[in-house]
């Protein structure tokens, strides 16, 4: 950008904050909603449960609720979305009742402040569902979460790509996870972002291997594109 003879603003503004906040952390959850920003678990020294609401107005931390049977254990390397006033986590727990027996998803109502029974919105009983996985995607993409890849202790890097439909809490397994060039394939800690009808997916991790390859998932013909 050509010098205007004025020195530019810096972009970034630090916000000192009070006593009331969250620790050091990495491999948290951070998502944003109606001009608050939600910080859920990580890990500093060991596995995090605790729960953050920042309003970005007040510029003021809240902790929140994260007892109770609804809600989340300890959690690292998870994901968290929103949509509709509710915050949907996915994953990030290893040894625990959740890991093989309930798929681990959990749903936090924004406006009541509390966590509440994800099974209690389906319909009729899940057949199909993700098991417990870490350094995976989940995006928002119209009214479904896509969850895309992650880790598991003896399968490794998954290829697993999965969709939840936030009207009948149902979920189904997408095409995109079969062998192949024409697929992203298995890897975890990789980034996905959604852009109108579709999901771009970067690198991350295959194995001990990191990617840089570039996708994009098209949600209305179902098909994915290596992108140059």
């Amino acid at each position: 950008m050509p010098s205007t003879g004025q020195s530019n603003p810096s972009l970034w503004t630090p916000l000192p904050q009070s006593s009331l906040c969250p620790c050091a952390r990495y491999k948290h959850a951070c998502c944003s909603s109606n001009g608050n920003v939600y910080v859920l678990g990580g890990r500093d020294s060991s596995c995090l449960g605790d729960f953050w609401e920042y309003s970005v107005v007040l510029d003021e931390w809240t902790k929140l609720n994260c007892t109770g049977d609804a809600a989340p254990e300890e959690l690292e390397q998870h994901s968290m979305v929103t949509h509709k006033g509710f915050l949907y986590v996915f994953g990030g727990m290893w040894d625990s009742a959740y890991t093989g027996a309930r798929c681990p998803l959990w749903v936090f109502d924004i406006a009541n402040q509390k966590w509440v029974p994800c099974q209690g919105k389906t319909s009729s009983p899940q057949t199909q569902r993700p098991s417990n996985r870490k350094g995976h995607s989940a995006v928002v993409l119209g009214s479904a979460m896509l969850v895309y890849g992650g880790f598991m202790d003896i399968k490794g890097s998954l290829r697993e790509f999965w969709s939840l439909d936030f009207n009948t809490m149902a979920w189904s397994p997408l095409s995109g996870s079969e062998r192949g060039s024409s697929v992203p394939g298995p890897r975890h800690n990789h980034s996905a972002v959604a852009y109108q009808n579709c999901m771009f997916l970067f690198g991350g991790l295959k194995g001990l291997r990191e990617q840089k390859d570039f996708w994009k998932w098209n949600s209305t013909n179902h098909t994915w594109t290596c992108l140059k």
